[in-house]
């Protein structure tokens, strides 16, 4: 038995190795070999990692903002469940381990949501640094931290209609709608977010073909999501309590800003390239210009250094 899969496993890897022998000379093997570099040369995964942490400690302090804004609501944990779809279980869980709306608006005052709104823009600093190290642009200076702030907002905003939808939409059609819908508000933010973080440094036609695969991309995952997420939250909440319910939520944005990261990569790999997909992404307009670089800086700066 072990001799006949170890057999399989050699054809298979003999049949992959001619086949790309066969394509490596071709448009579509410098492509997928360039989109490859790329990916290596980001460190796709750390960065990945990285990012989803900056996302999590930025969205636990809006959460509880928004809970203290609104201090009729039935707190933070129901309107994360109720969003979500999880059992009575995981609800119980996570209402007990976060404070009802009434105790948070009574400890959070006007310093508490500056500091909350300061501290959200590390996943904007952090995107931006995504954005510097993949395209080789200039980051911006201090006197542009506002774009930091309207990037977080354009993201809550489109999080929010997103789950808006999610409610209202109750046709036959709800997944295909919904899936379009998700692809149109993220393609919209992910064209508009680089062009706002590095002042419109980047060339329009392949940011707005990035934008398109990232929003897409997320909106797939996030069908996905809506039937792994809810099962993984149970789980983790059943046998590691509040622990669980932060792991899984964790590994979830870490899917998500994989996506993101090797989406930006993918799509300045096509923009990069010499073949018809690049001069496609690139177009012919007066914009139409490859990126200065070959791909991501080699090494780390001080303006990417902490991510």
């Amino acid at each position: 038995m072990a001799g006949g899969v170890a057999r399989g496993a050699a054809a298979a890897r003999a049949w992959g190795l001619r086949r790309w022998d066969a394509t490596r000379g071709t448009p579509t093997g410098r492509l997928l070999e360039r989109i490859v570099r790329e990916l290596v040369a980001i460190e796709v995964f750390d960065r990945a990692m990285t990012l989803a942490a900056q996302a999590f400690t930025s969205i636990v302090p809006l959460m509880l903002v928004t809970a203290a804004l609104r201090p009729d609501d039935e707190g933070v944990g129901s309107w994360v469940s109720g969003s979500l779809g999880l059992s009575d279980e995981t609800r119980a869980a996570l209402a007990g381990s976060v404070p009802d709306s009434s105790q948070i608006a009574s400890t959070i005052g006007i310093l508490g949501i500056l500091v909350a709104l300061i501290s959200a823009t590390s996943f904007a600093r952090a995107l931006e640094r995504v954005y510097v190290r993949v395209w080789g642009a200039r980051r911006p200076g201090l006197r542009n931290a506002w774009r930091w702030l309207a990037t977080v907002l354009a993201v809550a905003l489109a999080t929010s209609i997103v789950a808006f939808t999610r409610d209202v939409v109750t046709s036959s059609w709800r997944g295909v709608t919904q899936l379009a819908v998700q692809a149109l508000i993220w393609s919209a933010v992910f064209t508009l977010v680089p062009q706002l973080l590095l002042r419109r440094q980047l060339p329009r036609r392949p940011v707005v073909v990035t934008g398109v695969l990232t929003g897409v991309a997320i909106a797939l995952l996030g069908q996905a999501g809506s039937v792994y997420l809810p099962l993984a939250l149970t789980a983790g909440a059943r046998q590691f309590g509040v622990l669980g319910l932060v792991f899984a939520y964790l590994g979830w944005l870490f899917a998500l800003a994989l996506v993101v990261i090797a989406c930006m990569a993918i799509g300045h790999a096509c923009a990069s390239d010499d073949g018809p997909v690049g001069r496609w992404v690139r177009g012919t307009g007066p914009d139409a210009r490859a990126p200065t670089t070959d791909g991501p800086r080699p090494s780390p700066t001080a303006a990417d250094a902490d991510l």
